[in-house]
């Protein structure tokens, strides 16, 4: 598996993966650097990718999506094996969250079996080793808009949520 490093509207992104498998993604930065560093500290191979790219699908999509593409398959098989069971149940069950609906962390722990674990779903998100394919950004505290660990923090949570209103609605 290697990264894959490009650039969307938004600024540069990167995704580890190979064919159809994908492990981890990143949110687009203005900072290539900042890819760069994090890419650096995994060890792993990383490309720069001139799109569209042919070899890894999941890039097209990941670089449409900010450009105002409705994407409600990826394509791709997540690479989850690494992550504890709970953790792994939960981020496939976030997977399959429609674009542009949310729900709270307690719909999701109701959804998973576990009506109390609310908290345990928000500690699995923030675990998600594949934001935007995984789209733990569309899982909403009840009051409120909850946590969020990529960069740019809740600000970046909500734009994307607002992101995809605007799109749903312009798109209908």
């Amino acid at each position: 598996m290697s990264w894959h490093i490009f650039y969307t509207s938004r600024g540069w992104a990167a995704v580890l993966g190979e064919n159809r498998t994908v492990q981890r993604s990143v949110l687009p930065t203005l900072s290539l650097m900042n890819i760069r560093q994090y890419i650096e500290q995994t060890g792993l191979e990383a490309r720069f990718v001139a799109l569209p790219d042919y070899s890894l699908s999941v890039v097209n999509k990941f670089c449409a999506y900010y450009e105002g593409v409705i994407i409600n398959d990826w394509d791709v098989e997540l690479s989850l094996d690494a992550l504890p069971p709970f953790s792994r149940k939960v981020l496939e069950f976030v997977h399959t969250i429609p674009y542009g609906e949310t729900m709270t962390y307690a719909e999701v722990a109701r959804a998973m079996g576990k009506p109390k674990a609310a908290r345990a779903v928000g500690q699995a998100l923030k675990l998600n080793p594949l934001p935007l394919i995984i789209p733990c950004h569309r899982v909403v505290a009840s009051k409120g808009p909850g946590g969020f660990t990529s960069p740019g923090g809740i600000a970046t949570k909500l734009e994307m949520l607002q992101w995809e209103r605007k799109n749903l609605y312009t798109n209908s």
